[in-house]
């Protein structure tokens, strides 16, 4: 017994007629009057009984009509929920975001989801290294990593090149647009802990250029970091999107450093065994999307994308 034989059934049934439901369904009445013969020989009872007037259910019939009406509307449902599902996808959805990065993408992100309504977000805050051992682990569905170096379990796809800037306090700078590396060295410096990527790029564009400089304090979060700047205790380099909020309303100023550009990369990261679901492929989608709205709309700058 199959669908198919089902919808025949119940044609035939509704029409008390085995050559008007062949016309309705558009098969000849012998394919149809063999698929009939098969499923009564599946059930070991006849489904019908057949006279020059046209066919009547027999009481096996009618409990077969009662099951097959339901088993069909069953059919369509899923159908529905599964089409629904492909357009609207529904679920819970985990990704990774760097601190610096989430202070841009978070709240756009789960603005975008919410008038969606069908997909619950959980962000978890992690450093990259550990965003992408919990990918290839299967315990997040997306992440956005940064300066990541292939690895198994995981595919990236690079998505932008942020600068780092100098940050510093406004009073501090003056009128100046850009600085020398030599005058970042000068004065004293807070920066990111190792292995942080950001620390790298600076001590090895200071140690190219034979430059020593005063380190005054590491701080391994972006938020205490800039809070550290805002008092004046020393100078950082950070990208846009780790002190965007402080740079708009006036708290620090971020200049680039003349005739010396460092960058990080920022990456989508998933993995490359575990198919993502239709809501985690939304979500990804939707992190691209924001991304370049943000670009676009200068609320992310000194940026290059890519990919």
């Amino acid at each position: 017994m199959d669908i198919k034989q089902l919808k025949y059934f119940i044609s035939i049934a509704d029409l008390g007629s085995m050559t008007r439901a062949s016309e309705t369904l558009n098969i000849a009445q012998p394919a149809l009057t063999q698929q009939i013969a098969k499923l009564e020989s599946d059930l070991r009872t006849r489904v019908f009984d057949r006279s020059t007037s046209g066919v009547k259910l027999t009481p096996a019939g009618e409990v077969l009509y009662r099951y097959a009406k339901s088993i069909l509307k069953q059919v369509h449902d899923a159908r529905l929920a599964v089409s629904d599902e492909d357009m609207h996808p529904t679920g819970k959805v985990m990704i990774g975001i760097p601190g610096s990065t989430g202070k841009l993408l978070s709240v756009p992100l789960l603005q975008k989801l919410k008038k969606q309504g069908r997909i619950l977000l959980e962000i978890v805050e992690r450093p990259s290294a550990e965003l992408q051992a919990l990918v290839a682990s299967g315990k997040l569905d997306v992440a956005v990593v940064v300066d990541a170096a292939p690895g198994r379990g995981i595919a990236l796809s690079p998505i932008l090149l942020e600068e780092l800037l100098v940050i510093a306090r406004r009073d501090s700078i003056g009128q100046r647009h850009s600085l020398t590396l030599k005058e970042l060295a000068e004065n004293p410096l807070v920066l990111p802990s190792w292995p942080s990527t950001i620390r790298q790029r600076i001590d090895m564009a200071l140690m190219d250029a034979q430059l020593t400089y005063e380190l005054v304090g590491e701080v391994s979060a972006t938020d205490m970091l800039v809070r550290v700047v805002r008092a004046g205790i020393g100078w950082t380099l950070l990208p846009w999107s780790a002190v965007s909020d402080d740079i708009n309303r006036g708290h620090v100023i971020a200049l680039p450093i003349q005739n010396l550009t460092l960058r990080r990369e920022l990456a989508i990261c998933v993995s490359d065994t575990l198919p993502l679901s239709n809501a985690a492929q939304l979500v990804r989608e939707n992190i691209i999307e924001i991304v370049k709205d943000l670009i676009s709309s200068k609320q992310w700058m000194r940026v290059e994308p890519v990919g």
